[in-house]
């Protein structure tokens, strides 16, 4: 999606908005905000997608079982990621 001036402007108030409030202490921080309260259209339609898998009981399966089976099918050890 290409960026157009109307939304460059309603970043820019909500940034200032922000900086009147005290709200942020850096662009970064201002930016990870703006995305927190607007994500964008591919990421709204993710979240939904996982909201509906979570309701009819995909909650998805631990970190440390999927890190083995990675691990596994990579033929990488632990110890050569660190």
């Amino acid at each position: 999606m290409a960026t157009t001036e109307q939304e460059i402007d309603r970043f820019a108030e909500f940034a200032k908005d922000q900086l009147r409030h005290g709200e942020t202490s850096s662009i970064d921080e201002l930016y990870d905000r703006w995305r927190l309260y607007h994500p964008s259209a591919e990421d709204a339609l993710a979240i939904e997608a996982s909201i509906r898998d979570m309701e009819h009981g995909e909650t998805g399966r631990p970190f440390e079982q999927f890190a083995n089976e990675f691990h596994r099918q990579n033929s990488i050890s632990k110890s050569q990621l660190f």
